[in-house]
C-alpha cells in the first residue's frame, strides 16, 4: 500500500478550497490505486464522498465548500484503495487550520495528560450541523423552522441535527442554582464555564453531554493560542431543558457498567505518598503493577 506523506487544505478565495497531497516513494504502478476524497464538518466524521475515484491525481479544488459560516471548519481525508487486493488506507483528516509548532504541541500534550488523568470528566461533544439537507420542518421561503422539538433535526433546521459524538475529558466549574418566576411558571436556569484540550474543536450551539446525562449547549468558546494555534478551549455553557429534543440524541456506549466517569489515577494512586519507600517505588506512579512485578 502506498503512503500519503502530506495532506493539507489551502485557499485565499471564499469561493473554493484547494486540497493537496503527496506520496512517499514506492515501487509499483500508481494506476493500481483509486483515490477518494471525503469531507466532513467534524474531524471524527461522519464523512461524505466529495470526489473520486480518480487515479494519479494529487490536487482537488472544492468549489462546493460552504465557507460562509464564521465558526465552521471543513475537514478532508483521503481514502486510497488498492484495486487488485481491495486493501484500503485512510489518510488525514486535515483542514484549513493553523499548524502548531513544537512548543504548542508540547503544551497540548501536557494539557491532554492533565485533563485525561487528573482534572477532567469523560463527556461527549455533539458538533452541530451547519450545512447539508434541510429538514421538512424548515421553511425555505421564510428562512426559519415551522415547529419546535423536531426529532428529525433536533431544532437545528438540518436533517440529523448533529454529527457523530466525540468523547473527550472536560473540567467543569461549579454552577449556582437559580430559580425565577415567569408567565409560564417557575424557571430553573443553570449555566457554567468549562475547559478542555484543543480537540475536538468546539463552536457555539454544539452539545456537551456528561456521564450523568446532563446536557449543555455551548454559548461561547474562547481559546488561548500560540501562533494562532489553539492550546486549549474555554467554554461558556447553558444547561438544556429536560423537555428539549436534544435529550433524544442517542449515545451508544455498550456496557454502562464499564464507563469510567473520571480519571482512574485520582482513585487508585495517591499523588502525595506518605513514605519514602512508596515515593521511590517505580510502581507508585501507576495505578497498577505489571505482570510478574513483586508485590
Amino acid at each position: 500500500m502506498i503512503e500519503v506523506t502530506k495532506l493539507y487544505a489551502r485557499s485565499f478565495d471564499l469561493d473554493h478550497l484547494d486540497v493537496f497531497w503527496e506520496l512517499a516513494d514506492f515501487d509499483g504502478n500508481i494506476n493500481q490505486f483509486d483515490f477518494y476524497l471525503e469531507r466532513s464538518e467534524s474531524s471524527s466524521g461522519p464523512w461524505d464522498r466529495l470526489a473520486g475515484p480518480f487515479k494519479d491525481k494529487y490536487y482537488f479544488r472544492d468549489t462546493t465548500s460552504p465557507t460562509h459560516h464564521k465558526w465552521r471548519t471543513l475537514y478532508y481525508r483521503l481514502r486510497v484503495v488498492d484495486v487488485l487486493t481491495s486493501e484500503e488506507a485512510i489518510f488525514g483528516p486535515t483542514g484549513q487550520i493553523p499548524e502548531p509548532d513544537l512548543i504548542a504541541l508540547e503544551v497540548t500534550r501536557c494539557e491532554d495528560v492533565l485533563f485525561r488523568e487528573f482534572t477532567g470528566r469523560v463527556c461527549w461533544v455533539f458538533p452541530v450541523r451547519t450545512f447539508g439537507a434541510r429538514c421538512v420542518c424548515y421553511d425555505r421561503v421564510a428562512g426559519k423552522r415551522t415547529k419546535s422539538n423536531c426529532l428529525n433535526c433536533y431544532d437545528t433546521g438540518f436533517l440529523g441535527g448533529y454529527l457523530s459524538p466525540v468523547q473527550t475529558f472536560i473540567q467543569f466549574d461549579p454552577s449556582g442554582k437559580q430559580s425565577t418566576a415567569s408567565t409560564n411558571g417557575e424557571r430553573q436556569d443553570n449555566s457554567t464555564t468549562a475547559r478542555l484540550i484543543s480537540f475536538p474543536p468546539v463552536k457555539p450551539k454544539d452539545i456537551v453531554v456528561e456521564a450523568e446525562n446532563v446536557r449543555w449547549k455551548v454559548v461561547s468558546q474562547n481559546s488561548p493560542q500560540r501562533l494562532r494555534s489553539s492550546l486549549h478551549q474555554e467554554l461558556t455553557l447553558k444547561e438544556v431543558s429536560k423537555d428539549d429534543a436534544v435529550y433524544k440524541l442517542p449515545i451508544n456506549i455498550g456496557d454502562l457498567r464499564e464507563l469510567q466517569i473520571a480519571a482512574e489515577r485520582n482513585f487508585s494512586n495517591p499523588q502525595h505518598p506518605d513514605t519514602d519507600e512508596d515515593f521511590h517505588s517505580a510502581m507508585a506512579v501507576y495505578g497498577y503493577q505489571p505482570r510478574g512485578a513483586a508485590r
